[in-house]
């Protein structure tokens, strides 16, 4: 990959991490699209390794897409609601998401 390449991915992340890009954008573009896409991913996989591996990075997005979908309701500019039910669906994937990393933990460090 050249450095242009790896300067642009560098700047999208900052930004989606910075909230720099609009709420509605990331929210259904990356929470509901793209997580959508890779929870149908997921559901498809066949073999129990690679649903553990699955899960286990599917709930990491949703971690990371969370904390881009706070820092984007945290800059919004309209409806007061929009940015609480975001905030709120954010709070909650993560909670979810660190549940079933904790689950898998405690389910692998058990057998």
């Amino acid at each position: 990959m050249n450095d242009v390449a790896i300067e642009e991915k560098q700047n999208f992340l900052k930004k989606l991490f910075s909230g720099g890009f609009r709420l509605v954008d990331v929210f259904w573009a990356g929470f509901i699209l793209v997580g959508a896409i890779i929870g149908l991913c997921v559901s498809k996989l066949a073999t129990f390794e690679s649903i553990i591996i699955g899960d286990c990075l599917k709930s990491v997005y949703f971690i990371l897409i969370s904390v881009a979908v706070w820092k984007s309701a945290s800059l919004y500019q309209g409806k007061k609601v929009w940015l609480i039910l975001a905030k709120i669906s954010a709070v909650l994937t993560i909670t979810a998401s660190i549940f079933e990393l904790g689950a898998w933990a405690i389910y692998l460090s058990s057998n």
